[in-house]
């Protein structure tokens, strides 16, 4: 699996951090995507200070031309694209009554247009590299894969949180229309959800201040790592997840499973 070419969106978080030092510790080599320049550099300097290959692309990906450009840069680098982690995103809490109309169009450009952006142009560069396929479908594309970062909001929502939790439920219904286009090549595509990480929820859930404290509502009670999302990240792009498509993983310290005192169902 080492020397695919793999594209890591939002390595400003530690999330997207933790990912590409994955993937280049891996022998995989590695397009890192960011807004900020100065962390995109950092990063692509680290990876190459410990041997890996990478390279660094600025670009917002919510828009079309800087999507074409980040498909055109890794080709002119490597030749190819091989992988997409998509971990970009943005969060914003709003009353839903209050919610406004900018609000909802930040919301679904940062999330779920530049997913269907990346989605659409990795899916395109896959499918042009595996080929034609026989009626039975084949494994040209067996070392292709895409995966989106998303929520536990996908599955649950809150009043304060309605348009960010719509973006994640959408990108979990896109993840599944992607693994449907790409399966007929041997690629694949799923989501990785989650909750309760270090340095990525803690503002959204805890309030700041609170990065060293277990969370009571995770029955794991402590916050998960941004590399123990990464090496799940990794291993759904491996030969070792090879069957699973179309599907969710959430990384959330049990949240997702624990019964909730208040709930009267079941």
């Amino acid at each position: 699996m080492a020397g695919r070419s793999v594209i890591v969106t939002g390595v400003a978080t530690g999330i997207g951090r933790a990912t590409a030092l994955r993937f280049a510790g891996a022998g995989e080599r590695v397009v890192i995507v960011c807004k900020s320049e100065e962390k995109g550099r950092s990063l692509a300097e680290v990876i190459k200070s410990q041997g890996g290959d990478a390279v660094f692309i600025q670009a917002k990906t919510a828009k079309r031309l800087s999507v074409h450009n980040i498909i055109a840069e890794a080709l002119e680098a490597y030749g190819r694209v091989d992988v997409l982690v998509h971990c970009d995103g943005l969060f914003q809490s709003a009353p839903f009554m209050e919610t406004t109309e900018e609000q909802f169009d930040t919301l679904v450009d940062a999330n779920l247009r530049s997913t269907f952006l990346l989605n659409q142009a990795v899916c395109k560069q896959i499918i042009k590299q595996a080929g034609e396929t026989d009626d039975g479908g084949v494994d040209q594309a067996w070392g292709s894969a895409i995966i989106n970062l998303t929520t536990t909001e996908s599955v649950t929502a809150s009043a304060n949180h309605a348009v960010f939790a719509a973006t994640q439920g959408a990108i979990t219904q896109l993840t599944k229309a992607v693994s449907m286009t790409l399966a007929p090549y041997g690629a694949r595509a799923n989501a990785v959800g989650i909750a309760a990480i270090r340095e990525e929820l803690d503002d959204i859930e805890e309030g700041k201040g609170s990065r060293d404290k277990a969370s009571p509502s995770t029955p794991l009670a402590r916050k998960g790592e941004p590399e123990e999302v990464a090496n799940t990240i990794f291993f759904l792009a491996s030969r070792d997840a090879s069957f699973i498509t179309g599907q969710s993983i959430y990384v959330d310290g049990g949240r997702l499973a624990q019964y909730r005192r208040g709930d009267r169902t079941g």
